[in-house]
């Protein structure tokens, strides 16, 4: 499974879906596999370091209450809590984020040249990235789910529920992404299917002239 050759030198998945889908599951499953994972919440972190532009911007227009005050450090909770409290908020920081996250992510997509590679981005359909995926992939669950995960994870009821209520509506993604997994079961059933599309993808059904893969002749999930 390991070692098998994909009929062209790079692969490039997209995956995106809705916060608390389990897109960053997937990825990190095909991670397992042997795939090249570019993560975009990693490098949105980095944004937020002391120091940079973008930290500076944020406090500006966020307040000191964002900081953690013995360091001086952005806390991300804190933040997450300002910018969705309002489409406002989230729109300020995005406009704040997403132009520099944009440019780091084409450039690690850039100089990752061979092989599996995933890019793991929770707005790769808002950003019209999808576009410039071999394939793409939108992962989703229902919000009964979506909930309990953000919930488990540290936030309160109310804190989950602001966040999905500012999501792009998933219906508007799903007629852009060539691969749609519902992740509506177990762990169990999420690698199963993960798997699936890792076999899929080093399959002779996958031809190296079709740029996109058919969802008709996907596996299912």
């Amino acid at each position: 499974m390991f070692d098998r050759q994909l009929s062209q030198e790079r692969l490039l998945i997209g995956i995106g879906g809705n916060i608390g889908a389990g897109k960053s599951s997937v990825a990190n499953e095909l991670r397992r596999y042997g795939a090249r994972v570019i993560d975009a919440d990693r490098i949105a972190w980095q944004l937020l370091h002391k120091g940079t532009p973008e930290y500076r911007r944020l406090v500006q227009t966020f307040g000191p209450g964002i900081l953690v005050k013995k360091t001086g450090q952005i806390d991300r909770r804190a933040l997450g809590r300002v910018a969705f409290a309002s489409r406002a908020n989230l729109k300020r920081l995005n406009a704040i984020l997403h132009p520099p996250l944009l440019e780091r992510l084409r450039a690690e997509i850039a100089r990752n040249k061979k092989g599996l590679v995933v890019v793991d981005a929770a707005l790769l359909f808002t950003w019209g990235l999808e576009k410039e995926m071999d394939v793409s992939i939108l992962v989703t669950a229902p919000d009964r789910l979506k909930l309990k995960r953000l919930t488990e994870s540290g936030l309160s009821l109310e804190e989950a529920q602001s966040r999905l209520a500012l999501q792009e509506p998933e219906s508007k993604m799903w007629r852009r992404a060539d691969f749609v997994f519902e992740n509506k079961g177990s762990l169990a059933e999420l690698k199963r299917k993960a798997r699936a599309l890792w076999n899929y993808f080093y399959s002779d059904r996958f031809q190296k002239k079709s740029s996109r893969a058919s969802r008709s002749d996907a596996p299912e999930g």
